[in-house]
């Protein structure tokens, strides 16, 4: 059973964020864009070595109204987050993605 792949947005220092997606690149994260901030995925095992994050199910009503449709997803516990020596003067922050509301 393949792993699960976790999304996040990255803020870099300013006029950095070349250098920190090549550094994230690096580490193995995947870029998918680079924008006012960095759009990164990788599989949940990278995210908890590199960046000191944890990760506990949690589960979310997508659309109430119509189904009910519940979803359960990887949501991240960033109380002790912790950016990588070699990424600190690079990186921010990490803002992770959770599934959208629909209303």
């Amino acid at each position: 059973m393949p792993e699960n792949t976790i999304s996040a947005e990255i803020e870099s220092s300013p006029n950095h964020s070349r250098q920190a997606a090549l550094a994230l690149q690096q580490l193995g994260f995947r870029i998918l864009h680079i924008g006012p901030t960095i759009s990164v995925q990788a599989p949940q095992s990278l995210w908890e070595s590199t960046f000191n994050v944890s990760f506990q199910p949690q589960q979310k009503t997508l659309i109430q109204e119509i189904d009910g449709s519940e979803v359960t997803y990887p949501k991240a516990a960033v109380d002790h987050i912790q950016i990588p020596e070699q990424l600190q003067t690079l990186v921010t922050g990490v803002m992770f993605v959770e599934p959208p509301e629909f209303f």
